[in-house]
């Protein structure tokens, strides 16, 4: 569903009207806050008596800062910061406060040749010359005051056409020694708003590393669908992606190997990197794991009068169905009078399945950190079958809360997406969020997966 609620957000970001210039930060954050604490489903879990102290001390800080910030793409980044408290990805903000840049007018710094041989080679502090984990841009980040910023990333070469020596790629507003408010330019020149944390020899998630660093493993791209022989025994499949765009692909390599999946006894499915999309896209895959009853947690919706307005703007979209219009004005009726309170819109249920295919007899299930959502819900359906192992990771931890809804900030061209329903999962102690599932054999980076779970069904 988050994938028709993004399409739903870009509409409002165009249909809004407004001059993010003469927007003031601190109301935008003010209706972030009140918005959250009234609306989403997950804010009585997450601001508890033990973290209530936490997140007030928080929420005064961002609103501190937020009556001070005139800059808009930094203020979309207090916002963003403010969200993360929830440590919920169902709960973020789309769309740009501020106007991209054509390549030929992005903002140009001068570098100094003497300030630059200076910088090269530096270990200490943030100033000095970086590059991304391909080396496709390498940077120097110098100290620069304009635009309401404290540092300046300068390009000094790029593999990409539409960056050129001297143009501003990064712009940081310092927070504290380690954090920073940023305005990253994309490739396409469009800015993006982000919180980075500096290690002394990257900005997070390797964004940026310093020149002269210890080399970073890369980060392995999955391919959405893949299918193998591994030996007569084994067969592997891999399947990156549940994203809607997946669903042909997903049904056809399965329809296409069913001669092998019905006479090879061992199975290797690897979803690594699966980040989610929509649980009918796995729907073909769930026949050949099946050995027993599946049990799925039932489902509350927070009724309030956003969600329902949330909730009902999904009737017009386009895409879908009649007969999932009809759920939709259910769960919507379930709603209405009952504002405030959690309405179960779907009770616990165990679903049982025609029938128990021979083979696969044993399947690993890959998986690791970049799993989540709609992968995990794969997971933890499939986990209950007596032929399924989980080998690898534990995952990131993203179902507890799902069914994102959309609402626009009162000035700036922004929208908020937040989740709206709750999984029992949470109730019965086994919520997911921010511990990931955790695999019964656990895996390290150092080793080959795929031979190891070949060796654990081979044995």
């Amino acid at each position: 569903m988050i994938k028709l609620i993004c399409s739903l957000g870009f509409l409002l970001f165009f249909a809004k009207v407004s001059s993010a210039q003469n927007c003031h930060c601190s109301d935008e954050f003010l209706f972030l806050k009140g918005f959250m604490e009234k609306n989403y489903v997950g804010f009585g879990d997450k601001v508890r008596p033990d973290t209530r102290l936490r997140y007030d001390s928080v929420s005064a800080e961002v609103g501190r800062r937020a009556v001070a910030e005139t800059r808009p793409v930094f203020c979309l980044a207090l916002l963003k910061g403010w969200l993360g408290f929830f440590r919920d990805d169902h709960n973020y903000i789309t769309g740009s406060p501020e106007k991209p840049s054509a390549s030929d007018a992005a903002e140009v710094v001068r570098i100094n040749p003497k300030v630059l041989a200076l910088l090269k080679g530096r270990r200490k502090g943030i100033e000095g010359v970086y590059h991304t984990a391909d080396s496709a841009y390498k940077i120097v980040i110098l100290k620069n005051t304009k635009n309401g910023r404290d540092y300046a990333g300068v390009i000094l070469s790029s593999r990409v056409p539409a960056w050129k020596r001297g143009q501003v790629k990064l712009e940081l507003k310092r927070v504290d020694a380690r954090h920073f408010l940023a305005a990253a330019y994309l490739r396409n020149h469009n800015v993006d708003a982000e919180n980075l944390i500096f290690d002394g020899e990257s900005f997070s998630d390797d964004s940026w590393i310093r020149e002269g660093a210890a080399p970073r493993r890369p980060r392995q791209q999955w391919p959405a669908v893949q299918a193998r022989s591994i030996s007569d025994k084994t067969f592997y499949i891999g399947i990156g992606s549940f994203d809607e765009s997946n669903t042909v692909a997903v049904d056809s390599l399965f329809r296409a190997d069913d001669s092998i999946l019905r006479s090879t006894p061992n199975l290797i499915l690897d979803i690594r990197g699966n980040g989610g999309g929509s649980d009918f896209v796995y729907d073909p895959i769930l026949p050949w794991l099946y050995s027993n009853p599946i049990f799925a947690a039932g489902v509350s919706v927070r009724a309030t009068d956003d969600n329902i307005k949330g909730w009902s703007a999904l009737l017009d979209e386009k895409d879908i169905p009649e007969s999932g219009k009809q759920y939709l004005r259910r769960i919507i009726t379930q709603m209405q009078g009952y504002s405030g309170e959690l309405r179960e819109i779907a009770a616990d249920q165990t679903v049982t399945l025609p029938e128990v295919r021979p083979f696969p007899e044993k399947v690993v299930l890959l998986i690791n950190g970049d799993c989540a959502s709609s992968a995990e819900q794969f997971i933890l359906e499939t986990m209950q079958s007596r032929k399924v192992t989980l080998m690898g990771q534990p995952t990131r931890g993203v179902l507890d809360y799902a069914n994102v809804r959309v609402a626009a900030f009162p000035c700036l061209p922004l929208a908020l997406n937040y989740a709206t329903t709750r999984s029992r999962r949470v109730d019965m102690g086994k919520g997911i969020d921010n511990v990931g599932i955790k695999p019964e054999i656990v895996l390290t980076m150092d080793q080959d997966w795929i031979l190891e779970a070949r060796k654990f069904l081979e044995k």
